[in-house]
């Protein structure tokens, strides 16, 4: 039954995602305990309550984009959409073009990267402390760790894919890395 059961819970996490989840299989087969505290990471991260979805996602997509987890970076893209960014700001975001956004998205972007990274990320930091206060700070920050915490279990698997390019809408966008 609990097999059935987390079959599922992977079956309707791809649904929901948009992307495959080859590594939810293999973890039931090797470790299904391990499955079910990994199904449950995203409670730690809470829900988006204080910044606007762009800032939030882009905070969360730059973090993917850092790990170089090619599917993370596409489910980020995917339920940003969902969430009501535009399709050209994710565009934009994933190509580097940061002059073609709100400087607020940019900025959130520019945090998770350099969070993400091992970077002093202050400069951005302060910015959306000043725009939502210590409450925004720490809603992006709790995103950008839990976006770092899914690639590093898929990679430690053996399940991790490189980040080259991502569909937006029906539009193919290549994946910039940012300099090292």
């Amino acid at each position: 039954m609990f097999r059935t059961l987390m079959i599922r819970m992977i079956k309707g996490m791809e649904k929901m995602t948009g992307v495959d989840a080859p590594y939810a299989y293999h973890l039931l087969d090797v470790a299904p305990a391990r499955l079910w505290r990994f199904s449950l990471i995203k409670t730690v991260e809470g829900r988006r309550q204080v910044t606007p979805p762009a800032v939030y996602h882009a905070a969360g997509l730059a973090s993917a984009l850092v790990e170089d987890c090619g599917p993370c970076v596409q489910i980020h893209v995917n339920f940003a959409l969902k969430d009501g960014v535009a399709p050209e700001v994710l565009r934009a975001l994933v190509a580097r073009k940061f002059e073609s956004v709100p400087r607020e998205v940019a900025t959130a972007f520019k945090f998770g990267e350099a969070v993400s990274a091992g970077n002093i990320a202050d400069e951005w930091r302060d910015e959306i402390c000043r725009r939502w206060g210590d409450k925004g700070v720490a809603e992006l920050a709790f995103t950008v760790a839990v976006a770092r915490f899914y690639p590093a279990v898929k990679r430690g698997l053996g399940f991790a894919h490189a980040c080259e390019r991502v569909v937006v809408g029906n539009d193919i966008t290549p994946a910039v890395k940012a300099a090292a």
